[in-house]
């Protein structure tokens, strides 16, 4: 019975003798290559390195460089897609001028019906005289270099101490004809039946897409000189352009506050 239980014994040594080295210095199974490719520098047990289950550090680093890429990305085709944009749409001016800056677009309803009142309408008198003359007295603007070389013009210096250019709106009858249609009012006029007549009524009142004439009159303003100050404009070889005396005994210049159509001085009758 004991000699049984040694054999036994013996056989259960030989076989676990064969099994796999459980021994840390062994080097039967060692693999070099697994070491290199698996975490050098980690935690080791038994000569083996432990391989994490997650790499928070570089899961980080990999995430914000794929959100910098992204973000970089987007940025490139929203600013692609933006200069084609820009590229297709019409130009927001089609010239160029100084007064752009004061021009504001807003809906006015205008009424320009047979009946309406306004102080540029009625029979000849001097408050009609003098609304008119209002609307050019801020007509002699000072412009910059910058603002002729925008539209490829020169223009009259002007010689007082603020400098500048010389220039106007356009005011002369066939201007206004020609403006009238270059603006192309599209607004639309509507009709009404009268009992009384057979042919159809407009409606005068109409809603129009202006700009605002004070902001543009202020600016003008604030950019006008005095044409006839004799230094402001003065001929190479003329001399001053516009003489006080001499504009004030022949009336012959519109657009100052002295300016009497009907009126002479320095010595000549008066008109009628």
């Amino acid at each position: 019975m004991y000699m049984a239980l040694k054999i036994d014994r013996n056989d259960s040594s030989s076989s676990s003798s064969e099994r796999l080295p459980l021994s840390d210095s062994s080097e039967d199974y060692h693999d070099e290559s697994f070491d290199k490719d698996h975490f050098d520098d980690g935690p080791r047990y038994g000569g083996y390195p432990l391989r994490p289950h997650f790499q928070w550090s570089s899961l980080c680093f990999h995430l914000i460089l794929a959100s910098i890429y992204g973000a970089a990305f987007l940025a490139a085709t929203y600013r692609s897609t933006s200069s084609i944009k820009n590229h297709d749409s019409k130009p927001k001016h089609l010239i160029a001028s100084p007064l752009w800056e004061a021009v504001e677009i807003e809906r006015k309803t205008i009424n320009a019906s047979i009946e309406s009142e306004n102080p540029f309408k009625g029979a000849p008198s001097e408050e009609l005289d003098h609304a008119w003359h209002q609307l050019f007295i801020n007509s002699n603007i000072r412009v910059t270099a910058e603002d002729l070389a925008r539209i490829n013009r020169t223009s009259v210096p002007i010689n007082d101490e603020k400098g500048g250019y010389y220039a106007t709106p356009e005011h002369c009858i066939d201007n206004l004809r020609q403006n009238i249609m270059c603006k192309a009012d599209i607004a639309l006029l509507t009709f009404t039946w009268d009992p009384t007549d057979r042919a159809p009524k407009p409606n005068f009142v109409v809603e129009h897409e202006c700009a605002n004439w004070d902001k543009v009159d202020k600016w003008a303003e604030e950019h006008r000189f005095d044409i006839f100050d004799e230094t402001a404009l003065i001929h190479p070889t003329l001399g001053p352009s516009f003489p006080e005396e001499e504009y004030k005994a022949t009336g012959r210049i519109p657009g100052h506050p002295d300016f009497h159509p009907n009126e002479h001085h320095g010595g000549h009758s008066k008109g009628t």
